[in-house]
């Protein structure tokens, strides 16, 4: 981007690194440094917890706590005074961004998922005439309460939930969240949906993580040997949304008929109900010698594992909003396979440098698999086009350069 007088930020965040449940921690980290090195004053605003006391350039200040276990968790138990203070408005909040407004005097407020934070810091930026920006990566705007309701069927807590919706659009359009950069366009339009202005939406898709970038930037796209199983990952977290269930029937699918496929699951390192199913579906098909669960990867493993595979599935049910993981896998050259499920389907471009089958679909996704073990022609060249595109169009630079460009026109009274 030409040169341009550096700004003074004020990013707002629940959990900041080390604090991570999940890829969208680290994409605020990896977009606050990036715009850090281009000269830009960034502080970061975020939840408390002792591993974040002390970090330069953080003010560990919001409510809820972070060291006291997984914040959303516990709201799926809080009452529903509590609900509206995680949702709705937060007054320790509010006071801790005023506070942070008064020290670090910012230019622009630029937010990333404030979901349990509340509406608090966008409220106080209002107030104290500080123009924001947010970078929306799952549908929080909409309101995870509202939408954990709905989730329920539509007669539950039916007069409730109206109530609640109709507060909750009514607050909503009193703060004002401004213009919002999207993860997708799938989630933008799901927005749209929920009632906030298309105009103050606008698609910002993720790039590649830096660190992935880094190791990938002399790696060839693998190549499977004529006597080799075809490897599969997926590095998806083990939830029942995320589909690993599907992928395991799939593989099993294909076994039978008789393809070596092995796969590994990159997985956390503590058990759960659908991690025990999965554990009963691999018995059920035999798939003890086929499948291999590695826990707690740290990254720079987790890419070399990824380096000696050949295919990445992403098999998510849920209406995913743009997973990095898909990123991942094409910069590493594998030939990727996601579901079409919400916003995965954009991150490729389907039969030139990836593959799309129905979310939910084992044999669909067993056909997909089926076809890349038997041509190792075609599934190198989906590799290779894969890696192309994440290089050229889905670079982290391309994503900095399009969040600093919102900065700047939200700042310009043009966004």
């Amino acid at each position: 981007m030409s040169a341009a007088r550096p700004l003074r930020l004020l990013a707002v965040t629940l959990r900041y690194p080390p604090y991570v449940a999940g890829g969208y921690e680290l994409l605020t980290r990896d977009a606050v440094e990036a715009l850090r090195a281009r000269g830009h004053d960034v502080c970061v605003l975020a939840g408390r917890g002792e591993r974040l006391t002390g970090v330069d350039g953080v003010l560990p200040w919001l409510e809820p706590e972070l060291d006291a276990g997984d914040p959303f968790e516990r709201a799926l138990q809080a009452s529903n005074l509590e609900r509206t203070r995680l949702h709705f408005l937060r007054r320790a909040n509010l006071h801790a961004t005023r506070r942070a407004l008064q020290e670090v005097r910012p230019d622009v407020l630029v937010f990333f998922n404030l979901g349990l934070v509340s509406l608090a810091p966008i409220l106080a930026a209002r107030r104290a005439g500080v123009p924001t920006l947010g970078y929306v990566s799952d549908p929080w705007p909409a309101n995870h309460w509202v939408l954990a309701w709905r989730a329920t069927g539509p007669g539950h807590k039916r007069l409730r939930r109206g109530l609640l919706e109709r507060a909750w659009r009514g607050f909503r359009s009193h703060v004002d969240l401004g213009p919002l950069l999207c993860c997708s366009a799938h989630l933008a339009h799901r927005l749209a949906g929920e009632g906030l202005p298309p105009k103050t939406l606008q698609v910002l898709h993720l790039g590649v993580p830096p660190d992935v970038e880094e190791r990938t930037a002399a790696l060839e796209p693998p190549r499977r040997a004529p006597d080799e199983p075809l490897r599969v990952a997926c590095i998806s977290a083990l939830w029942r949304g995320k589909g690993q269930d599907v992928l395991l029937r799939a593989l099993a699918d294909v076994r039978a008929r008789g393809l070596p496929v092995e796969l590994w699951l990159a997985a956390p390192s503590e058990t759960s109900e659908f991690r025990r199913e999965l554990g009963e579906l691999m018995a059920t098909h035999q798939l003890a010698d086929a499948v291999e669960v590695l826990e707690g990867l740290p990254r720079a493993e987790l890419s070399a594992r990824l380096a000696r595979s050949h295919v990445l599935v992403v098999p998510s049910v849920w209406q995913e909003p743009y997973p990095l993981s898909t990123l991942e896998g094409m910069a590493h050259g594998l030939a990727v396979v996601v579901s079409d499920a919400g916003g995965t389907p954009e991150a490729v471009d389907a039969g030139h440098d990836g593959c799309v089958f129905p979310a939910g679909d084992a044999a669909a996704l067993a056909d997909v698999l089926a076809e890349l073990a038997a041509d190792e022609e075609a599934r190198h060249a989906l590799g290779r086009a894969a890696q192309a595109r994440a290089r050229e169009r889905s670079s982290h630079a391309a994503f900095v350069d399009g969040l600093e460009r919102a900065l700047r026109e939200v700042l310009g009274g043009t966004g």
